[in-house]
């Protein structure tokens, strides 16, 4: 493995870990310009669930803000990251895992949802940065309850 490669790697798990640090503090914004202007998120319950998609930073934007901003609390651990690097160091794909953690009020009751999930990506690198060009969200497995129950 080249010394650029492993350079790369450490920054896409650097890319993968400040999308789920962004969420937690709610800055949607600063999401979306994690991924290409043209980028899109592709999202699923359960491996065998239809995919939807949304395209475009404005749209996954709104569509984190939409997500996120209700929420009481957000709570995101990655787990592991596997990458596989071009020889050129400019395009990646990846395996990401990730427990996300969301607490909301539901008629006066706060209402815990953790979701675990399998991040399936691809990355390109433009202008020196990586970016995520692709990123689908799969839910293997949502737990909701009430919170302290």
């Amino acid at each position: 493995m080249t010394t650029e490669i492993m350079q790369a790697k450490m920054e896409l798990k650097e890319l993968v870990d400040t999308f789920s640090n962004l969420a937690d503090v709610k800055d949607a914004a600063s999401q979306g310009e994690l991924f290409l202007p043209d980028g899109i998120l592709e999202f699923q319950i359960g491996p065998d669930g239809e995919i939807s998609s949304i395209v475009g930073r404005e749209a996954l934007v709104e569509a984190f803000y939409n997500t996120i901003n209700p929420c009481k609390a957000v709570y995101h651990i990655n787990g592991q990251h596997n990458v596989t690097v071009n020889e050129s160091c400019t395009a990646a794909e990846g395996t990401a895992y990730c427990q996300a953690t969301l607490v909301n009020d539901e008629d006066g009751k706060d209402i815990i949802t953790t979701n675990y999930v399998r991040y399936a990506d691809l990355y390109e690198k433009a202008d020196g940065k990586w970016y995520i060009k692709r990123r689908r969200t799969t839910f293997l497995i949502m737990d909701k309850r009430e919170l302290g129950k």
